[in-house]
């Protein structure tokens, strides 16, 4: 079967199957880089040719090739999911039966380096809703607007945890204000409720109440409808991912935080963190984040330094054996036996 209709129908397949959009667009650039290796190394352009010391010599190739736009190699991380894809794929065709017998199975991934990534703290969170002013002064309305607009944005995700496609894809009828439930649309397609809390709440309610309509009737919207997005750019128009994105790199601009990602995701991270932190279980921090397995969820367990220095003072093996000692000064046991 020729590679590029294998691709072709490996894409299809998860369309029909309504798997998200960044999932299929990642499998296709990936699928069709890996097809564009085999023909340029190999002359390969048929599936009946793959073996399995191609997908060995894609992974070393991924792992030694100055690939990034700035000629850098990529990252233990970029290499693992473009191998994790590319196994995907062969796994796929395997049960398809266009590939017998079946490579992946001795088909190893390249070990994934965990690497630490620093949370926010509370005084990050502090400065990114102190620096939510938008626009200019001079239009005093507008600039209103877009600052209760960042504030709620920064507010539901720090709160919730949702991720940024779910938090522009929200609609006016996706927000359930008696029991403070957003409905958010999870990978895959699947609608989940989603809880925030009355603080989350407060900000996301005063910009709907009083702001929103004055983004939208800059698009010529005067009628809220119920499918209506919930965030709007300055325009009047729904706010997209990219919008969403650049929002971030102007709030780490103004707060001047550094040695840590701001964005979107590393809000995620603070609330799963903290929550984990503060007692929340395993399970519900899981269902808060749409994660599907507990092990997505603990790997965001490794807890703020500062809760473990905390952590760590209480139970240092150096503190033990000072209190040890102080329990003998005190007399020890109740007999007098050595």
């Amino acid at each position: 079967m020729d590679i590029q209709d294998a691709i072709h129908d490996f894409i299809m397949v998860h369309e029909i199957d309504n798997g998200s959009k960044y999932t299929i667009r990642d499998y296709r650039k990936v699928a069709g880089r890996f097809a564009a290796w085999l023909k340029a190394e190999h002359g390969i352009t048929d599936t009946d040719d793959i073996a399995l010391a191609h997908l060995r010599g894609w992974v070393s190739f991924l792992q030694k090739s100055p690939l990034k736009s700035d000629g850098s190699l990529l990252d233990d991380s970029t290499v693992y999911n473009y191998s994790l894809v590319t196994q995907v794929f062969c796994h796929w065709l395997e049960d398809e039966g266009v590939i017998d017998p079946p490579i992946t199975t001795r088909f190893k991934l390249p070990r994934l380096t965990e690497k630490f990534v620093p949370t926010f703290t509370h005084d990050d969170v502090e400065k990114l809703l102190e620096a939510c002013e938008e626009g200019d002064r001079d239009k005093p309305r507008l600039w209103k607007a877009l600052t209760a607009r960042n504030r709620a944005i920064v507010s539901v995700l720090i709160d919730t945890g949702i991720r940024r496609q779910e938090l522009v894809g929200l609609r006016l009828c996706d927000i359930d204000r008696r029991m403070m439930v957003l409905t958010v649309r999870r990978k895959g397609g699947k609608w989940q409720q989603v809880p925030i809390s009355r603080e989350g709440f407060k900000a996301l309610h005063g910009y709907l109440k009083k702001h929103r309509s004055f983004l939208a009737a800059s698009n010529g919207e005067t009628v809220a409808r119920k499918e209506d997005r919930v965030f709007l750019a300055d325009d009047g128009k729904p706010l997209t991912i990219s919008g969403v994105s650049k929002l971030f790199g102007r709030l780490q601009k103004r707060t001047g935080i550094e040695g840590k990602r701001v964005s979107p995701h590393n809000c995620r991270r603070y609330m799963a963190t903290m929550q984990l932190a503060m007692g929340r279980s395993e399970i519900d921090v899981m269902r808060q984040m749409g994660h599907t397995a507990l092990n997505m969820t603990k790997r965001y367990a490794s807890l703020t330094i500062d809760h473990l220095r905390r952590s760590h003072e209480k139970y240092s093996p150096l503190r033990a054996k000072r209190m040890l000692e102080e329990f003998r000064e005190s007399g020890g046991e109740y007999w007098d036996e050595e």
